[in-house]
């Protein structure tokens, strides 16, 4: 695996920030499906599988790489900039760029929580299933042995 081009971390970097390839290509003066080539080869070289794995695994790979704060600030739009503003003592400016603007989508927890409901009721019903099965079986070779 090769090095990261600028241009990969540049792209890499913004699809971070959560941008589209369309929002990328504007902020570069490239065209989207150059962002999406840039992508695709800076996904091979990182080994992610998507944006926002490339967005982390960036991070930690080439910590300090890509534009600074003040570099973004000045090159993105005021309709793509970010919620976080750097440099006014926000506790979030501490850490590095990816993680900053990377968030998991929320999870529903009702959700998780029937499913872990439902395996552990689906497991009882196996475990007891075959409990009956083996008593069964036990009782049967039971009234089969001479008295």
């Amino acid at each position: 695996m090769g090095r990261l081009t600028r241009r990969e971390i540049e792209c890499v970097q913004l699809a971070g920030l959560r941008l589209s390839n369309q929002e990328i290509a504007e902020v570069l003066g490239i065209t989207p499906s150059t962002v999406a080539n840039y992508l695709q080869s800076a996904n091979a070289k990182l080994g992610t599988s998507h944006r926002r794995a490339a967005a982390q695994a960036l991070g930690i790979q080439y910590p300090g790489a890509g534009m600074t704060d003040a570099e973004l600030a000045e090159r993105l739009p005021e309709r793509l900039r970010p919620a976080v503003s750097p440099g006014v003592g926000n506790p979030i400016d501490d850490r590095p760029w990816a993680a900053r603007f990377w968030r998991p989508p929320p999870a529903n927890r009702f959700i998780r929580l029937g499913v872990i409901v439902g395996v552990t009721a689906l497991w009882l019903l196996v475990l007891g299933g075959l409990t009956s099965l083996v008593m069964t079986i036990f009782s049967t070779l039971d009234a089969w042995r001479p008295s």
